[in-house]
């Protein structure tokens, strides 16, 4: 493999390191007072980083996956060292490019794609029915993911009713990417399906919550109801069942790299600190947990570099597998390197003016993101059966000729 970087790869990692010291410097405030990081994500917009996880056809600098591409992973590995909220809310932009490069028809992706470019329209994918004050929730016997919200049918498109728990930036976006069950389905492997909604919809209520929360306090994920919400047939993305059956993509990729920043910027801290206290080099214990914590964050590195090769590769099967691993590693690293750095600072560590109280919420409020039990049971299941299906996490595979499209299930006005 090879491991250089292409040079506009390269030239857009500098231009998110220079925003480093000014996402730094504006982190606490936007944790404390838990507000959407806007003049973070204006920026991001003018200096054109949300065309990184934008298709080169429709004006941005990536491949047809969307956001899983090893250049929008790098900027956000590097954004998180700074400032996780902004990194989660970029992430959740990217992620819903990735859905509409996926899913989407020309035409929409033509549409959606433009919003962004033209106008820095932000997007939101809500799809947890998690919802933290409920103290009883139901799930299945296999632990896949579940959606019980309502998809009615109407005369020309569909209406959305229901809670959705954890709906990042959803407050702040334009559009609303909503995840349903189609008519007359059971389960995601034969029904999941999205759709485009407007953020501004009468019919959207943002529901109180978030500010409860320990970590990435600036990312709006609190809950959302939604009270007879339109979408449009012509918004409506592709056919039923896709994301799990034809869109090859995980988030898990992503999710690692915000790890491995966050972790990456308490150990910078953390090699500040030496320098400016050169005593402490002196000892033998701290320079061991030093060299520690480089050795796990680059191992970290080329796990989830291993897994972006595969998808580049076509791999996807394995490329998942292995994403599942990488976020696996990240989260281990992250809170080992967090709370280390603890340790080699001292009590200085637990004063706010320094970064590493805030690093260690973030850290753990993005390890919970996925239960660890559910991803390794996945990976272990992977490695006893041999069957490296992409979308474990969602239902089963479906062979094509079994599926069925929205004329068969009645709606053939959705045929495209």
């Amino acid at each position: 493999m090879d491991f250089s970087q292409h040079p506009e790869v390269a030239a857009w990692i500098a231009k998110a390191e220079a925003l480093k010291p000014i996402f730094a410097e504006r982190a606490r405030r936007y944790d404390e007072a838990g507000s959407w990081p806007k003049e973070n994500m204006d920026l991001l917009f003018e200096q054109g980083f949300l065309k990184l996880a934008i298709p080169a056809e429709f004006g941005g600098l990536s491949t047809e996956a969307g956001f899983a591409h090893i250049l929008p992973h790098s900027v956000i590995e590097i954004i998180a060292s700074a400032c996780a909220s902004t990194a989660w809310a970029l992430t959740t932009q990217y992620h819903c490019h990735g859905l509409i490069a996926g899913l989407a028809s020309h035409e929409q992706q033509s549409w959606l794609f433009k919003e962004v470019l033209d106008n820095g329209a932000l997007m939101a994918t809500v799809g947890s029915e998690v919802v933290p004050a409920q103290r009883v929730a139901t799930g299945t016997e296999s632990g896949t993911i579940q959606f019980n919200v309502e998809f009615r049918k109407t005369e020309d498109g569909f209406v959305a009713n229901g809670t959705k728990g954890f709906t990042s930036g959803a407050a702040a976006s334009t559009f609303i990417l909503y995840w349903a069950l189609a008519p007359n389905t059971e389960t995601p492997s034969e029904g999941l399906v999205l759709g485009v909604m407007r953020a501004d919809d009468p019919g959207v209520q943002f529901l109180p919550g978030w500010e409860e929360v320990i970590g990435i306090r600036a990312s709006l994920s609190g809950p959302t109801k939604f009270d007879n919400v339109p979408i449009p047939n012509a918004s409506v993305l592709g056919q039923p069942g896709d994301y799990v059956q034809k869109h090859p993509y995980l988030f898990e990729i992503t999710y690692a790299t915000i790890c491995l920043g966050i972790a990456q910027g308490a150990f910078d801290f953390v090699v500040k600190v030496f320098n400016e206290r050169p005593y402490l080099a002196e000892e033998d214990s701290l320079k061991y947990t030093l060299g520690e914590m480089s050795s796990a964050l680059q191992a970290t590195r080329a796990s989830w570099w291993y897994a972006q090769w595969l998808y580049d590769t076509g791999r996807f099967g394995e490329g998942s597998l292995a994403a599942l691993r990488a976020l696996h590693q990240a989260k281990t690293t992250g809170m080992f390197v967090v709370t280390k750095a603890f340790d080699v600072v001292g009590t200085r560590a637990l004063f706010k003016f320094n970064p590493l109280e805030r690093a260690w919420r973030d850290l753990r409020t993005v390890s919970l993101h996925t239960r660890e039990s559910q991803l390794m049971g996945l990976v272990a299941k992977a490695e006893i059966t041999g069957d490296r299906f992409a979308k474990a996490k969602y239902g089963y595979r479906i062979a094509e000729e079994q599926r069925k499209n929205w004329s068969e299930l009645g709606f053939p006005e959705l045929d495209r």
